[in-house]
Formats: structure tokens, C-alpha cells, sequence
């Protein structure tokens, strides 16, 4: 009669462990590519970055050819190169077009530049990319975004 019992109650722990590491990895998205994927800008230097009417949001794309940096900073695009080996990321020196824009957009894209200009490391979490410096500080978030 022990037996039996031990052997049901083994089989039922050992199943709902089963489902626990099932449900665990059915809710953990694979992580997004840091190349050739739209990143828009969440945040920088821990503060909410919101797209205003009327303009782009901020963005940037690594593209693999060329290793080409494409975007926009919410009021400027932008343009240049980068460089990655492992989680290191660097930004070469970008262009921007020089369209005047509200202040607050001015500030947004001025906080942006200097946290790409900083940017060493990068991680991505799922659908999040963090853009840290050379000593681990967080300078920006941004967060993939499918556009179809």
C-alpha cells in the first residue's frame, strides 16, 4: 500500500514541476536582435522621454550593413556609424539635420546624443535594450518596436 502512494505522490510532484518550468519559460519572450531592429527611446538618464505631436518619435536602428546608425531624436534625424564587439557599443560621431524644434524636444535630443556619445555596453531583456557607460551606469532604455 506505501509503495503505491509514494509512487502517485512522486509522479505528482515531479508532473506540476513540469508545468511550473513550462509556465516560466511560456512567459519570457526570446530577446530581441540588437541589429536591424526599430529601438524606441523610453528613457534617458532615468527620465520619461515622450514623443511630442507632430514630430517623430525618438528611435534609433543598427543597421548590420555598413554597421550604419539610423534615427531620429524626436526632432532632428540622425545618422552615423557604430561599433560593437560582445555588450561593448560605441557611437561614432553622428549628424544630425539642424531643424529648430520646441525646447523641450531641444533638450530631449541634446540628453539623447550625449548618452549615445557615452554609450560602451549594451543588454537586452526581452523587448528592452539598456544602454549603459563605461562603468555600468544606465544612460538610456528603449524598447523594440515591430512595425509589421
Amino acid at each position: 500500500m506505501r509503495i503505491p502512494f509514494a509512487i502517485t505522490a512522486t509522479l505528482c510532484l515531479w508532473l506540476s514541476g513540469c508545468q511550473n518550468l513550462e509556465a516560466k519559460h511560456a512567459n519570457t519572450a526570446p530577446d530581441e536582435s540588437l541589429t536591424n531592429t526599430y529601438w524606441k527611446l523610453l528613457a534617458v538618464d532615468d527620465n520619461p522621454v515622450v514623443a511630442a505631436d507632430n514630430f517623430r518619435e525618438a528611435h534609433i536602428v543598427l543597421h548590420i550593413e555598413h554597421t550604419r546608425l539610423a534615427g531620429s531624436t524626436g526632432c532632428n534625424t540622425l545618422n552615423g556609424r557604430y561599433q560593437h564587439t560582445g555588450q561593448q557599443l560605441t557611437f561614432h560621431p553622428n549628424a544630425t539635420t539642424k531643424m529648430a524644434c520646441p525646447t523641450a524636444q531641444m533638450r530631449s535630443e541634446q540628453t539623447m546624443l550625449n548618452a549615445l556619445q557615452q554609450t560602451r555596453h549594451w543588454e537586452i531583456s526581452g523587448s528592452r535594450l539598456e544602454l549603459t557607460n563605461a562603468h555600468g551606469e544606465p544612460l538610456a532604455v528603449l524598447e523594440a518596436v515591430h512595425l509589421y
